[in-house]
């Protein structure tokens, strides 16, 4: 019985991940305002977008429009990590990715998002070393 309990768990994980995956893909398809960038942390901050319109296609493309108005076209996507400290216990990252370009300039981040506020706002982290930045966004 507890054979058959341990080839079950794993099946049952992976469905919940992709559930969840699933869910995170949804619900960040649409347009949305980068409100606020906070940093903390020691060391200096690595700042990709600093405020600005992204609009998440649910194609997986992406288009970001800085403060400048400077367009940026290319792709997103959300994927999840699953980790496992040494005492057996398991923790899912998901990880949004955005690729974009304005001709030979590249954007481009990994943001990890912990969690979804509620469907018009979120917050995504990004770490650099010790230090950390912290990007909100709002649904349009």
């Amino acid at each position: 019985m507890k054979a058959l309990l341990f080839l079950f768990l794993p099946l049952v994980m992976v469905g919940c991940t992709k559930n969840k995956l699933a869910k995170f893909n949804t619900r960040i398809v649409g347009s949305w305002q980068l409100v606020e960038v906070n940093t903390f942390g020691l060391g200096s901050s690595h700042i990709v977008f600093n405020g600005g319109n992204f609009t998440f296609n649910s194609d997986n493309t992406a288009s970001y429009y800085d403060r400048n108005n400077n367009t940026y076209y290319g792709s997103w996507y959300i994927d999840a990590y699953m980790y496992t400290d040494d005492e057996g216990d398991s923790e899912t990252d998901f990880i949004l990715s955005v690729d974009v370009k304005d001709g030979s300039k590249m954007k481009f981040d990994r943001f990890e998002i912990p969690r979804f506020g509620n469907s018009n706002r979120f917050k995504a982290k990004v770490r650099n070393g010790l230090n950390v930045v912290t990007y909100v966004f709002e649904r349009r």
